[in-house]
């Protein structure tokens, strides 16, 4: 691997640090962006985005149960398990393209690995 100079090394690329790294190129610093996964980390793969969408099918799904409450002729019929996980996953997909598009507009260099 060869030498690279940066103003700043962010180590993670979970919401804290990718949020750090933007700001720091807004700033006009050279970023290396250093992370073993995927930009974006536990919350946009694994945690908090994933959850969301799953808790909004949820809700929808209790929204058609409760709609004759509202004059709404609606029947809910059962949930498909792979259309949930499909459109979950493709939440998920859209914000990591969205997030992987703004770091390399900033121009910000993803580095894969580990700090110590």
């Amino acid at each position: 691997m060869s030498e690279q100079n940066f103003d700043l090394v962010v180590l993670g690329a979970g919401s804290g640090g990718y949020a750090a790294a933007l700001r720091a190129a807004e700033l006009g610093l050279t970023v290396g962006l250093i992370e073993k996964g995927k930009v974006g980390g536990t919350c946009l793969h694994v945690g908090c985005i994933p959850t969301k969408a799953l808790l909004h099918a949820a809700e929808i799904a209790d929204h058609a149960r409760d709609a004759a409450r509202y004059g709404v002729q609606a029947t809910l019929q059962g949930i498909d398990l792979a259309g949930v996980a499909q459109y979950r996953d493709s939440i998920v997909s859209s914000k990591w393209k969205g997030l992987q598009g703004l770091i390399k507009a900033r121009g910000i260099t993803t580095i894969e690995g580990e700090g110590a």
